[in-house]
């Protein structure tokens, strides 16, 4: 037997499904491709202060890793440090994937899995009539406003976050990549009391806070409106304290276990077919089916 050997780079990443979903997405692709894999042998490798990258990715390819998914903070040093950059990892600078084979080549399948999970769950979704706003300027929100503001045009576009500097590099980047709507950035507690757009507001949180090991809500206090839409990309737990003051107030809510099945499951597919669906692998079915059993394991 022949097992697809993979892993997960990244630091605190010892509670991740990544696991899980990668075995739950090898059942269903694996008995459709001729890739020779007769099972998935996934690992997590928390790489922390002490680690090294560069080293941490010499040593899976010696040990026969196949693939590599990419967490923070290690995302723009997996796009520096591969062969190869294919898609739109080559416009971010940066990559949620590795794929070794002769060479290594790094991607991105974090804008397109959100994309994915958001039109599964809201298919009549556009952005066109939203404010967009995204709290966090690392290199997960820059994929994810890529594949939103190169799909649709939002009325305005706001970065938030802490490091002013952080915010006006990812806003440049917007505006060279998907020109159209205006384009400013706010520090976190100017947001908060100073936002001038009270409704239609689709709210991005990009950043690590709110999840299990990193408790809080950034946005505490904010004057949430029914009409806005709240998107938080954690997972754990499926409702964080930011989706539950946007839901308290009406809003539309989402968090992020859709968009890590559907990562994972364009990350999966190239690992063992060395091509990248223009779409999701996964039918409606199968992805409801195991956004349901890992529902059911985190609640």
């Amino acid at each position: 037997m022949s097992a697809l050997k993979a892993a997960l780079i990244g630091k605190n990443i010892s509670q991740s499904l990544s696991p899980r979903v990668h075995e739950e997405i090898f059942s269903i692709i694996a008995p459709r491709v001729s890739s020779g894999f007769t099972s998935i042998d996934y690992a997590l490798n928390d790489c922390d202060e002490r680690c090294n990258f560069a080293d941490a990715l010499k040593k899976a390819r010696t040990n026969g890793v196949k693939g590599l998914n990419v967490t923070i903070p290690y995302k723009a040093d997996a796009y520096t440090l591969s062969e190869e950059h294919f898609g739109m990892a080559a416009a971010i600078e940066s990559a949620n994937t590795i794929s070794f084979s002769d060479t290594s080549v790094a991607f991105s399948t974090d804008g397109e899995g959100l994309l994915n999970s958001l039109l599964r769950e809201y298919p009549e979704f556009n952005l066109e009539k939203y404010h967009l706003v995204s709290i966090g300027a690392g290199d997960t929100a820059r994929a994810v406003l890529y594949s939103l503001c190169t799909r649709w045009m939002p009325k305005t576009l706001t970065i938030v976050n802490r490091t002013i500097e952080h915010a006006e590099d990812l806003a440049n980047f917007c505006v060279a990549q998907a020109p159209g709507p205006t384009v400013q950035v706010m520090a976190l507690d100017e947001f908060i009391t100073k936002y001038a757009e009270p409704r239609y507001r689709m709210i991005v949180q990009a950043t690590p806070v709110g999840n299990s090991s990193n408790p809080g809500n950034l946005l505490e206090g904010f004057a949430w409106s029914e009409l806005d839409f709240a998107l938080d990309l954690t997972y754990r737990p499926l409702e964080t304290a930011l989706l539950a003051a946007a839901k308290d107030a009406g809003a539309k809510t989402m968090n992020g276990l859709g968009m890590l099945i559907e990562q994972a499951a364009l990350a999966q597919h190239y690992w063992l077919t060395g091509v990248l669906p223009e779409r999701s692998p996964l039918s409606e079915e199968e992805y409801q089916r195991i956004k349901l059993r890992l529902t059911n394991e985190l609640s």
